[in-house]
């Protein structure tokens, strides 16, 4: 069973939330980043409380701003 983190596949585990993913592959969120499961976009905080299936793609995205 796997899930899929910026192209990455993880090791999916049954209560695996998205924020246990981000730190299974070793990656971080912070303010400036957006965290997009299955094509949704996730709320502040709720990495944390979201449950995963198996097969869920996850998408960070950092936001930048430049003039």
């Amino acid at each position: 069973m796997m899930i899929t983190l910026n192209g990455r596949e993880i090791n999916f585990e049954k209560g695996m939330t998205v924020a246990d993913a981000i730190k299974a592959a070793g990656a971080s969120v912070d303010a400036m980043t957006l965290v997009i499961v299955d094509g949704k976009l996730l709320l502040c905080g709720r990495c944390y409380t979201e449950p995963l299936v198996d097969g869920a793609n996850i998408r960070l995205m950092t936001i930048t701003s430049g003039g």
